[in-house]
């Protein structure tokens, strides 16, 4: 990245700092060395190298001293470049000074005179703890010069043999890791403070615009969507509460507005497309609004309006999602979106802003949840419904990790022998002693998409037990149920794998049941799926036949190995139902399928049905469903 005007500004102030506390070094240096000298004369050619080191520490002081000069009277006048380069000479003559230290502490070392070496280690140490504040305008200098004056001394130390120096060494070590932790903070520091003088600077000689400009960035932050340019949600809020205390006689309607089939677009075409088409939908839904209306975005694909009750409200409101709902195009593809809206008035459902968007909102589950693309409008006797929902769906997302859920199991009779062949799993919730009946619960959570990790969890659950129950009964089977969007899901055929292979449990004793309801699907990708099943070996059941999407020509096409026939037309067996068992029984026979009644009640039943050549049973004239520990006393 190249630097910018207000960088090289900085450069030029870290460069300035160095050099203002250059002086004080320098002369620092001339004493130390002059009393080294003098006062630890070496012998013979000792005392050469002694002077010959004292005379490179003057010729480096001198160069340094005319670089200080030269900096002040000349490079402080220049542009950027010139302190790039004064930056280095400053560098060269600070690394060559450390350099000429290291090596004078090397031979202080070697001479073993504890005085000597004494005075040099505090000289640098002095220096070490010096540079820490001295050189902070140059970060990794100060950190290098740290390292070339403590570590040559620490690794002559430890090798050393006199007696105490090895001590001497690790200490040193010690100390340079601290000096070097010191020099990097107060660069950082420096360089931070540098970088605040400047932008203080700054906003001194600039301040009006300064002001105005932040004061425009704080309120976008704080009240308008980055992505939309509406109202955020806080902003909103604040609005639409104001309007109903400055006008409490006026009649408002609060639109909770919910798209349709976006997720999907974000999920699958990534979140830049997804981006663009919240865009094009809040320009859409500005169309068709009037400039006193209060609009914003919610949330991700969510928008509340706020207008004047009027006689045409619901019709603007279906033209609103008729607008929306009008294809988008994108880079050359055609995306399809929709809208469902909920409607509350102010003041019949609610005389605070809070209430009135949570009963909107409601009025958008519950037309989302009956038929979608239309409007509805608050009804008081949907709120303890759906207020009920809500809870069970913001408690069932984290059913599994709170242990809320569990599994109970039905034992599956074989008829002509009357011994357990298979024992069904059935999901059961618990939450805050209530049992929440799960043709309430596994609604939401399909709708909510807790579905998939529900039902692997399920599947994981009955293995191990299946396993378990093995134990008593060898090759004994279990079912679970498995929802439309875990049949529908590419990675359903290998999560069952992985799970299989995880338990243990043996891929031919394992049953899943789907409804007839999942063949009015992609028909296709189902029986692709189902034929990755049965390659693994798994069996595969139609559950509640008779009950919907019913078609011989379909059942020819899926390869399952056992029909279940609901219950209902077990208990109508006198009025009717005969009829259609017996009409089940011979089109399973004829697709070689084995037959299971499900609701089995009365040894009449039983009897009849097995009769009939009905091959399972399945009720509570043998076993309700049980936990598993009460299921293994009717095992083995």
């Amino acid at each position: 990245m190249l630097p910018t005007e207000l960088s090289q500004v900085e450069q030029k102030d870290a460069v300035n700092l160095l050099y203002s506390n250059v002086g004080m070094g320098l002369l620092v240096t001339l004493l130390s060395s002059a009393v080294l000298v003098f006062t630890f004369p070496h012998e013979g050619t000792q005392r050469v190298t002694q002077l010959i080191w004292w005379g490179a520490t003057l010729a480096t002081i001198l160069f340094r001293l005319v670089d200080l000069a030269y900096f002040f009277f000349k490079t402080r006048h220049r542009d950027s470049f010139a302190y790039g380069r004064a930056l280095s000479r400053f560098s060269f003559g600070a690394l060559t000074a450390g350099a000429l230290w290291s090596i004078y502490s090397v031979i202080v070392v070697q001479n073993n005179n504890w005085a000597e070496l004494a005075i040099t280690c505090i000289n640098v140490a002095a220096f070490s703890g010096g540079s820490v504040t001295f050189l902070s305008g140059a970060r990794k200098l100060s950190m290098f010069y740290c390292g070339m004056l403590l570590l040559p001394l620490s690794v002559a130390l430890l090798l050393s043999d006199q007696e105490g120096y090895d001590t001497l060494g690790y200490l040193t070590i010690a100390f340079f890791f601290v000096m070097v932790t010191g020099a990097s903070k107060a660069a950082r520091y420096t360089s931070r403070s540098i970088h605040l003088k400047h932008q203080n600077d700054h906003l001194l000689s600039h301040m009006e615009q300064e002001v105005v400009k932040r004061t425009q960035e704080i309120y976008s932050l704080s009240n308008i969507d980055p992505l939309t340019g509406l109202y955020n949600r806080k902003a909103f809020s604040e609005k639409l509460e104001y309007r109903l205390q400055t006008q409490p006689n006026s009649k408002l309607a609060v639109l909770f507005i919910d798209l349709d089939g976006f997720k999907s677009i974000n999920d699958s075409l990534g979140h830049e497309t997804g981006d663009h088409v919240i865009r094009e939908v809040s320009k859409r839904i500005q169309q068709n609004i009037e400039p006193s209306d209060l609009l914003c975005r919610w949330g991700g694909d969510e928008f509340l309006l706020a207008v004047e009750q009027h006689e045409e409200l619901l019709e603007n409101a279906q033209e609103i999602i008729d607008l929306i709902s009008i294809p988008y195009l994108i880079d050359g593809s055609k995306l399809s979106l929709g809208a469902t809206i909920g409607i509350a008035y102010y003041p019949q459902h609610g005389s605070q802003h809070e209430r009135l968007i949570q009963r909107a909102d409601m009025a958008m589950y519950n037309q989302k949840r009956t038929k979608k693309g239309r409007v509805g409008v608050f009804d008081e006797s949907l709120r303890e419904q759906l207020l009920r929902e809500i809870r069970l769906r913001d408690h069932l997302e984290n059913a599994i990790h709170r242990h809320e859920l569990f599994l109970v199991y039905q034992p599956i009779i074989a008829s002509e022998t009357g011994q357990i062949d298979a024992v069904e799993a059935l999901l059961r919730w618990r939450l805050d002693d209530e049992m929440i009946p799960p043709d309430e619960f596994i609604g939401i959570a399909e709708q909510y998409g807790f579905i998939r990790a529900i039902g692997l969890w399920v599947l994981g659950e009955a293995c191990l037990a299946g396993k378990r129950m093995q134990i008593l009964q060898k090759g004994l089977g279990i079912s679970v149920n498995v929802s439309i969007q875990q049949l529908l899901d590419d990675d359903f055929p290998t999560e069952v794998a992985a799970t299989l292979k995880r338990t243990g449990f043996p891929a031919h004793c394992l049953d899943l049941e789907i409804t007839e309801s999942l063949f009015a699907h992609d028909k296709h990708r189902l029986i692709d799926n189902i034929k990755r099943l049965k390659e693994l070996g798994v069996q595969v059941s139609i559950d509640d036949f008779g009950t919907g999407y019913s078609s011989l020509s379909v059942m020819q096409e899926f390869d399952v190995d056992y029909v279940k026939i609901d219950r209902s037309f077990i208990w109508t067996m006198d009025t009717g139902g005969r009829a259609i068992v017996e009409a089940v029984s011979q089109i399973a026979s004829a697709f070689d399928y084995k037959v299971v009644a499900e609701g089995v009640e009365t040894e009449d039943q039983r009897r009849l049905l097995t009769n009939m050549g009905i091959e399972y049973l399945q009720g509570y004239l043998f076993l309700p469903p049980v936990p598993e520990d009460e299921l293994m006393q009717h095992l083995g």
